[in-house]
């Protein structure tokens, strides 16, 4: 699998594939849009940004957004199927939870947009594939190595750094396809030769970048990861 590390407008092939440029039916596209909007909302309602009381957080939140942005145009045409890239939704989850993460993963989902000049039918369904299932995924992840795992920092790293990306991006590979197939009338003929080899080698991109970032985070700035009370997992102490 060779990324296309590119900024550029995609060309008329590209707009084939993928959900940016996948022609979709008009229904699909509305209801994509009406399921982003629900789903923003609920997000919202949470009243997430009390989390970036602290002007530090602020930042690492909007470097978190651009950081996946560029992971997101790093990406891999698969034939006419499917685009893959790191998603970096279980770190978001991790350092801001399910709140703040869908916001920042919708904004990563604008950004694209604007970036590869993509049509509006696709872009909704593209922000619930690729951003709002991962993160979802991640939170019940989350919660489950939080209730059934030691309480230490090696178990914490290793159940939300490794474990966690690479079962989420795992499943929305597998999503991902699945919609596909559906909005191509459930023609089998769409699945990429290769497919599941690929999903294995991005499933292990994302745990490695994943799980690097959430040890280097947890050790030298604990008070990044707002998820989890420090005393917990024993993260460097109380916060500042």
């Amino acid at each position: 699998m060779e990324a296309a590390h590119t900024f550029s407008r995609p060309t008329s092939n590209m707009r084939l594939m993928g959900f940016l440029y996948t022609p979709l039916p008009f229904w699909v596209a509305v209801g994509g849009w009406i399921a982003t909007a629900m789903v923003i909302a609920l997000a919202l309602w949470k009243n997430p940004f009390k989390r970036l009381q602290d002007g530090t957080l602020q930042h690492v939140w909007l470097a978190i957004i651009v950081a996946v942005s560029v992971l997101w145009a790093s990406n891999a045409w698969l034939d006419d199927g499917t685009v893959m890239h790191l998603l970096g939704a279980t770190l978001v989850v991790t350092l801001f939870d399910w709140g703040l993460a869908l916001i920042a993963m919708a904004v990563v989902a604008g950004l694209a947009a604007v970036v590869f000049d993509a049509p509006w039918q696709g872009i909704a369904l593209t922000f619930l594939v690729y951003g709002a299932l991962p993160v979802g995924i991640s939170t019940l992840l989350q919660r489950v190595c939080t209730a059934w795992l030691p309480r230490n920092l090696f178990m914490f790293i290793f159940g939300q750094g490794f474990v966690s990306p690479s079962i989420a991006v795992s499943l929305t590979a597998a999503a991902a396809l699945g919609v596909h197939i559906a909005v191509s009338g459930g023609s089998m003929t769409v699945v990429p030769v290769g497919y599941a080899l690929s999903v294995l080698l991005l499933a292990t991109g994302e745990a490695w970048f994943t799980g690097m970032a959430t040890a280097l985070i947890a050790v030298y700035r604990p008070a990044w990861v707002t998820t989890y009370d420090v005393r917990r997992y024993r993260l460097g102490g109380p916060r500042t």
